[in-house]
C-alpha cells in the first residue's frame, strides 16, 4: 500500500486504501510530496487514471525521466 503524509490526508483520521484515491492525493499536491521512485512510477503508471492538469501530468513524466536517467 502507498503511504500517504499525513500533511495531505487531514480531512481522514485514517487514508482511504484505495491506491487510486491515493495517488490522485498525492499527484493533487505533487512535487510538495511524491518525488521518490516508488511514488513517481506508479503516478506515472496510472496517469491516465487520475485527474492531472498539464502541468502536473509533464512535471510527472520529467521525474520519471529523471528517475530512469538515475537508474543508469
Amino acid at each position: 500500500m502507498i503511504p500517504v503524509p499525513r500533511e495531505i490526508v487531514w480531512d481522514y483520521s485514517e487514508p482511504p486504501r484505495d491506491v487510486l484515491w491515493r495517488l490522485q492525493r498525492i499527484a493533487d499536491f505533487f512535487p510538495l510530496y511524491g518525488c521518490d521512485r516508488e511514488t513517481v512510477a506508479l503516478l506515472y503508471e496510472h496517469r491516465d487514471e487520475l485527474k492531472l492538469d498539464r502541468d502536473t501530468r509533464l512535471l510527472i513524466e520529467e521525474y520519471r525521466r529523471a528517475w530512469e536517467t538515475a537508474e543508469g
